[in-house]
């Protein structure tokens, strides 16, 4: 089957389009201090994509929708056996059905973990700059521990295992959240990486949730090896979704493997009832989803490469690193040598393009590098890079 990415969907306006990321530019005034953002923005900043999911999943929907009784609803053993099924032929990781644990996102599944294997008080590591995990860990009353990642000056990082070690000798960090592929700078972690963690985490007594739910998203010719699979079950957790490889995050369909038994005889009244539009959806996904996931890696391999040369040609002072998972640009503007408010000032108000900067990710950069989503048509992605070339024309 021939699937279709570059289909232009209007979702700031569209009937049944009900999107977060076109309709809500507050958030972003308030966080960036400017007044306000342009109507005829182009939002390159929430991790959802521009593109309609798998055809083979609406189709099923479609027939779930025909049914028409959506009443509480019971996942059945077909659901936990496409999960095995998905995780065993993409990504050579097996485990049992009797391992999943449905959650309501990815977001409320970590914050349930936090809450359930931490106490008040308590240090919960992340790798920065990373993905905002604050609201998970501090409105639960924990301490959000910052353990940064090392910048060889390009934008690629790698972990600095001595500043790790530190954190987990300290016996208030009972906790980590391995981001992997880890969001926004795009690593894949190696074997040797998640081995060493693995390692410097257990001897410490610091249990790992693993947040791997942009794993099916990687570039040609790279391999993802599941944490799990590369160090074992002990005191690990994974956390694995359908909501960013096709595009169903409002489906808010979370599966938390659990395999350690020990962790396991906690993990009671952990889960709640999903929706029968969720549970199909899992089925379906990965169960007829795989020729759509591999198109979709090959479209964003092409979206990617094509801003990237756009960028070293029309952005040259740019730095950034071609990601090796996930869809995300993470682009540092610093080397133009302008002002925090001149590089917002010009991206978001003057270009009407909006991203997400670094402030999100607790970069210790700010304002200068910004994260760029490029799930969208390849035309829109390129469009919002034009827009942002012309206003920084007079500095390059």
């Amino acid at each position: 089957m021939d699937y279709i990415f570059d289909e232009i969907i209007d979702r700031k306006h569209e009937k049944y389009s009900y999107s977060f990321k076109w309709k809500s530019p507050d958030y972003v005034c308030d966080q960036l201090g400017i007044e306000s953002i342009p109507e005829n923005t182009i939002c390159l900043e929430t991790a959802d994509m521009d593109f309609r999911t798998a055809p083979e999943i609406i189709e099923d929907l479609k027939g779930l929708t025909e049914h028409g009784i959506f009443g509480y609803s019971l996942i059945p053993e077909s659901y936990r056996e496409a999960v095995c099924g998905w995780y065993a032929r993409r990504q050579d990781w097996t485990f049992s059905p009797d391992d999943i644990f449905y959650f309501p996102g990815t977001h409320e599944a970590i914050a349930q973990l936090v809450k359930h294997y931490t106490k008040t008080g308590e240090g919960v590591i992340v790798l920065t700059p990373c993905y905002g995990y604050h609201g998970d860990v501090e409105k639960n009353g924990r301490e959000y521990v910052e353990v940064r990642l090392i910048n060889d000056g390009k934008e690629y990082f790698t972990i600095d295992y001595d500043a790790l070690e530190n954190a987990c000798k300290d016996p208030n960090n009972t906790m980590i959240i391995m981001c992997h592929p880890h969001n926004p700078t795009g690593r894949v972690f190696t074997h040797e990486e998640l081995v060493k963690v693995a390692d410097i985490c257990r001897r410490n007594g610091v249990l790992i949730v693993s947040d791997e739910v942009h794993s099916d998203i990687l570039r040609k010719g790279q391999e993802f090896e599941p944490m799990m699979k590369a160090c074992g079950p002990e005191k690990l957790i994974a956390c694995t979704a359908i909501n960013k490889t096709f595009n169903l995050a409002g489906l808010a369909m979370t599966n938390v493997v659990i395999s350690d038994p020990d962790l396991k005889l906690q993990s009671a009244g952990l889960y709640s009832m999903p929706s029968p539009f969720g549970i199909q959806a899992v089925i379906s996904a990965y169960t007829r989803g795989d020729a759509w996931v591999d198109a979709l890696n090959e479209y964003i391999d092409g979206n990617i490469d094509a801003c990237m040369n756009y960028i070293a040609e029309h952005l040259p002072k740019a730095s950034l690193s071609r990601p090796e998972g996930g869809y995300s640009l993470n682009i540092d503007f610093s080397p133009y040598g302008l002002s925090d408010e001149e590089v917002v000032d010009r991206i978001y108000v003057k270009a009407g393009v909006i991203l997400n900067s670094g402030l999100f990710f607790d970069d210790w950069r700010g304002k200068q590098v910004h994260r760029a989503c490029l799930s969208s048509p390849r035309s829109v992605c390129l469009k919002a890079f034009e827009r942002i070339a012309e206003e920084f024309k007079d500095c390059q």
